[in-house]
């Protein structure tokens, strides 16, 4: 008998082997014909046949292009699946199936392995089926084992797309690499064993090269390769490769196997181990169904077993992180006041006899302490002993599966689930609750999300809706208390009680994390995070945490892995180095504990966005947006939420420095995600935006293309846009038309797909208005505005939000002249669509201009508190504020809610700066103006007029008095008695050459570089 040598016996009985599997193993699969399943040359000559190409040659990719030339794909797929989607494993296949693998990877297409274990009644682990042209699945390698599909898999609803031609194995590269680099960071101490791969098996040559290629400079793992006709002369090479051939048939491996090795079965000893980590409460479940359990637990915490007894974090929690268990429990923290109302609800609900799920949505600002209130209220359950609460943890995967089981787990209680930034999970809830509806199964679902990213995701809220408001007094009263409890009031201490509320209602409206660093250490929070970005003394530390902030910024979390990668660092050198520095702004924390996974965040989101708009140069972001987007690898979850937020962000592509470099970012991303057609959406809008019309409309059809037979809808509303743009950007009048027709077209297409699609509807009537705004006949532009018209009454009678569409109808009527018509159809898109940003602010800025400011206060109010982040209704609310006679300070303090995104925007910085210098505060006003220049915004924006001031209560300009001092050629400078210098652009006046001491008056207006003179007027002198 073959002795199975020592290395990899000891790998076996220990579970610690990763399985290759070639089609050299198809003599062991038997095909729907009673065949074995055939190796690639034979397959060739099959599919030669079968699509009568006659040719000799054996290159299975070089005659499936052929194949795929003459015929199609779908042929090709179609033989391919007749051929090999249904084998059955025999035996001696079979026992790879009593073995515990760390992953199996297969260059097969058909689903032999996936078969032989439903065959067996007692498998140790549960097959995890992954394609790699199809995406990654989660798995636990505590109780399952991942079956790689290299090259696709036939047969499977995943399967994906096949690799078998050249043009596949290029398309797929990147996919493939990261599936290795997934190897060697997680297989790389095991030993590998190769079944069913000769020497000559191109397969086996491709993979073999791949492997060494990804673990250079370090050898390979001990491996093992299983080949009865190895070559000498290969047997020497690859033993210097550390692998080693074992030179007889599978079926005698097996045999050998089966006397040599030791049981390899879950065993107690394994169990017992991961019990120990397993709440009491839930023991007796875990006896039942570990896998489940296990499983549970790695994406929820349940908090009636949370570690309350630990110390609190109440230092880093004053400095914006989120609290622990700990802290809550003592109390440490102060209440908010929905609270009790919310709690009242969640009490309401475990008392009653309803069972159908309910819960309740609570949204909020960035920043207003929506996690803490979560736990508060999860705590506070746990300990009324009111039942079982089970908390979502940051950065796993949300299952529908887990909520279902988690509601067996208890005979009499109801659980709560808790769902931090649930704008992320829409789908995932909404299928959960639907599955507890349908089993009559009482659950109560806690969930929180910021105002802006709920309306993004196109929620509905969910059970009772609560809002998480600015502080209240009773609030303030218990903010100090708490302060003043952990002697953390800091420049508040000596202050009287009315002086410490009168210095937080200063700040009112601001995020409750910026109220806690701003009144305490009487700074402006941005300034406080950027001192402890360059108080951090390490430049690796520094790019470490930007790199942390690049992503976090957007929710997501970046594994410690992806982190070292895109710093150039080995993984100990993530944590030896780079971390110095960097205690107490940069958390890891695990996010799967069946593998050891961690990822880092910062403290806060808020944060997060400060350091990354105002601590990086636009050089170093754009260096640190590339490399941490080529480092993500989507075979993990985190990641693929990572590069998701990265894509649809067009803040982050957008401060990529030039066109050039978000190219390259979104080439990166079509060569990870290569079937992906929202990642060319995304590429075309960037190409639309930066008015490259025809590459934008070749990357949406590329899109397009890739899902013929079911295009997202979203694809024809691009394509839509940038025809449109195509148009009205025509040299000539006739190319122009027929861009019209293909957008017309194109925007019909969709509403043909579903007829309530409101961004179909508004986009065809937007095309029809702008075209008649374009074409100078008259009869033509009534024609397209009568088509305008009829399209804003058909989207009217058939979509559920009509704002888009009543926006459209407002431009119309201020097309034609009609105000009065404009301002009743932007009020009706408000009525429509109360929530909506856009209605509000157009219609705010309509009734402004129209001499309103004060009705204009009256709608932007509480857009402007519930969403900061919109510097546009913030700046516009502002002026509106000033203009209606309100102090200027009170203008001045709701544009600083907006700063973070606002100091990129001219108008923001001119009305800001124009506001501070109006209120003789010159050198804040200076401060701002400098922004535009730090972030390198284009000169022209810089110096064109955003900001003309009135005279508050009237319609009349800021107009001021004052002397020339100065003349350059082409402008000068005006000396205004009390104001710094103002600029004029112009050193003449009517003809008249301007010379210094000239008195002038003139408009006092701003650009986003500083106070401008327009409108001059010679003061003539007194004789």
């Amino acid at each position: 008998m073959n002795e199975i040598p020592l290395g990899l016996r000891a790998a076996l009985e220990g579970g610690e082997c990763v399985l290759f599997v070639g089609a050299g193993i198809g003599e062991h699969l038997i095909t729907r014909d009673g065949s074995p399943a055939p190796r690639a040359a034979q397959l060739a000559k099959e599919m030669a046949q079968h699509f009568h190409i006659e040719t000799q040659s054996e290159d299975l990719a070089k005659v499936a292009r052929v194949a795929e030339l003459r015929k199609s794909r779908t042929d090709l797929e179609s033989f391919l699946s007749k051929r090999l989607a249904f084998v059955e494993p025999d035996k001696t296949f079979g026992w790879l199936t009593t073995n515990r693998w760390r992953a199996i990877f297969t260059t097969n297409y058909d689903n032999g392995i996936e078969r032989a274990y439903e065959l067996n009644p007692e498998p140790p682990q549960r097959p995890v089926s992954i394609s790699t042209t199809a995406g990654n699945r989660h798995t636990d390698p505590r109780f399952e084992v991942p079956v790689f599909h290299l090259h696709g898999r036939l047969g499977g609803e995943d399967g994906g797309p096949i690799v078998i031609t050249d043009e596949d194995y290029t398309r797929y590269a990147e996919r493939r690499r990261m599936l290795f680099e997934e190897l060697r960071e997680h297989f790389a101490k095991s030993t590998f064993l190769y079944i069913g791969y000769s020497a000559r098996d191109t397969n086996w040559q491709q993979l073999h090269a791949e492997l060494r290629r990804e673990f250079e400079p370090t050898p390979l793992p001990l491996s093992y390769r299983i080949d009865p006709f190895a070559d000498e002369l290969d047997v020497e090479i690859q033993r210097s490769q550390n692998l080693f051939t074992l030179a007889y048939r599978f079926s005698d491996f097996v045999s050998a196997a089966q006397v040599q090795l030791k049981s390899a079965q879950l065993d107690a000893d394994r169990l017992e181990r991961i019990k120990r980590d397993v709440p009491p409460d839930l023991q007796a479940a875990f006896d039942r169904n570990p896998a489940s359990v296990a499983r549970l637990l790695s994406s929820w915490t349940y908090v009636n077993d949370a570690p309350f007894h630990e110390a609190g974090n109440t230092r880093s929690f004053l400095q914006g992180d989120r609290p622990n268990w700990a802290l809550l429990a003592g109390g440490n923290y102060f209440k908010r006041d929905l609270e009790d109302r919310v709690f009242d609800s969640m009490l309401d609900y475990v008392t009653s006899t309803n069972s159908r799920p309910t819960g309740a949505t609570v949204l909020a600002s960035a920043g207003y302490g929506t996690t803490t209130l979560l736990m508060a209220l999860a705590t506070r359950f746990v300990r009324e002993k009111a039942g079982p609460v089970f908390f979502h943890r940051a950065g796993t995967p949300l299952l529908e599966g887990d909520v279902e089981f988690a509601t067996t787990l208890f005979d009499r209680s109801v659980p709560v689930f808790v769902i931090d930034d649930a704008s992320d999970y829409t789908k995932q809830i909404d299928s959960a609750v639907s599955v507890l509806r349908n089993l009559t199964r009482p659950s109560y679902f806690l969930i929180g999300a910021r105002h802006n990213e709920w309306a993004q995701a196109r929620a509905r809220r969910f059970g009772k809706s609560f809002d998480l408001e600015p502080l209240s007094d009773t609030e303030i009263d218990a903010l100090l208390a708490f302060l003043s409890a952990h002697q953390a009031l800091n420049k508040l201490e000596p202050l009287p009680k009315d002086a410490q509320i009168a210095a937080i209602k200063q700040r009112h409206g601001k995020e409750l994390l910026v109220v806690l660093r701003e009144t305490t250490e009487d700074r402006g929070f941005d300034a406080i995070v950027e001192d402890e970005f360059w108080g951090i003394q390490n430049d690796q530390s520094r790019q470490m945490y930007l790199s942390v902030c690049c992503l976090y910024q957007h929710g997501a979390m970046i594994r410690d892995y992806v982190l070292s990668q895109s710093l150039g660092l080995t993984i100990e050198a993530l944590y030896s180095e780079a971390t110095s520095g960097t205690e107490g702004v940069v958390m890891f924390e695990s996010i799967d504990d069946a593998t050891g996974t961690y990822a880092a965040r910062a403290r806060h989101r808020v944060i997060a966005a400060i350091v990354w708009e105002r601590c990086g140069d636009p050089a170093m972001r754009t260096r640190i947006t590339q490399a941490s987007l080529a480092a993500l690898n989507l075979n993990f979850p985190g990641d693929v939420r990572a590069f998701e937020q990265m894509v649809r962000s067009d803040r982050l592509v957008e401060g990529l420095q030039t066109l050039e470099d978000k190219i390259k970012f979104f080439e990166t991303a079509i060569r990870k995600d290569p079937d992906s057609p929202y990642v060319r959406q995304h590429f075309a809008r960037m190409f639309h935006r930066a008015g490259r019309y025809e590459l934008a409309l070749d990357q949406v059809e590329q899109g397009i293309a890739l899902r013929p037979r079911a295009v997202p809808r979203v694809l024809y509303h691009t394509k839509g846009i940038i025809l449109t743009s195509l148009a009205l950007a025509a040299e000539g009048l006739e190319v122009g038309r027929r861009r019209l027709a293909q957008a017309e077209a194109t925007f019909k297409q969709a509403i043909s797909i579903r007829g309530s699609d409101e961004y179909a509807h508004q986009g065809l009537a937007d095309l029809y208005l702008q075209w008649a705004k374009h074409v100078q006949s008259p009869e033509e532009s009534s024609s397209y505005l009568s088509k305008c018209e009829d399209a804003v009454s058909t989207g009217l009678r058939n979509v559920k939000n009509k704002e888009g569409l009543w926006i459209v109808s407002a431009n119309v009527e201020e097309f034609v002249g009609n105000e009065p018509n404009r301002l009743k159809a932007l009020e009706r898109a408000v009525q429509d669509s109360p929530q909506s940003i856009i209605a509000r602010y157009l219609y705010a800025r309509a009734l402004r201009r129209g001499g309103k400011p004060s009705a204009a206060c009256a709608i932007l109010k509480d857009l402007v508190h519930n969403y900061p982040d919109e510097f546009r209704s913030a700046t516009e609310y502002a002026v509106a504020l000033y203009e209606s006679g309100e102090s200027i300070e009170l203008a001045i303090a709701t544009l600083r809610l907006s700063t973070l995104y606002g100091y990129s925007d001219p108008r923001f910085l001119a009305t800001l700066g124009g506001l501070l210098f109006l209120a003789d505060k010159f050198g804040e006003a200076n401060d701002v103006f400098e922004e535009g220049n730090r972030r390198e915004l284009p000169s022209d924006e810089l110096q064109a007029i955003r900001f003309r001031p009135l005279v508050p209560g009237s319609n009349v300009p800021y107009r001021r008095t004052g002397r020339i001092s100065e003349i350059r050629p082409g402008y000068c400078f005006i000396n205004v008695p009390g104001l710094p210098r103002i600029f004029l652009h112009a050193s003449k006046y009517r003809w008249l050459a301007l010379k210094a001491g000239f008195e002038i008056t003139f408009d006092l207006v701003f650009s986003a570089k500083g106070p401008l003179a327009d409108k001059p007027e010679l003061i003539p002198k007194v004789a």
